[in-house]
């Protein structure tokens, strides 16, 4: 149980360092476009994740089983994971579509 929450934990640090760092990296105009292109369908989306999901799981399983580090990829996997949801999480937009012309009107 002590090993999970300390996975869990380093995980969660990990969503969070990856959002921020690509949300600085990746410029909005760039991020909005990746957003409107990973959620034109929700379907795909989900589809897509999952696919990328186990690619990332499986190349992963298949390198620390190369390594002989097989003993860990219950825990790596799930890092590098973090990271992909950190990026994806990124790309959400932060402003409304309306956002900027409610400011102009305010003044």
């Amino acid at each position: 149980m002590r090993n999970f929450l300390i996975s869990a934990i380093v995980n969660i640090i990990l969503i969070f360092a990856s959002y921020f760092v690509f949300k600085n990296v990746i410029s909005g105009t760039t991020r909005h476009r990746l957003y409107e292109s990973f959620f034109g369908s929700l379907a795909k989306f989900i589809i897509y994740l999952f696919i990328i999901t186990v690619l990332i799981t499986g190349l992963t399983a298949f390198i620390l089983y190369r390594t002989r580090y097989i003993a860990y990829v219950n825990v790596v996997a799930p890092a590098i994971v973090s990271i992909l949801v950190g990026f994806i999480m990124s790309t959400v937009p932060t402003r409304g579509a309306g956002d900027k012309n409610k400011g102009r009107n305010k003044g």
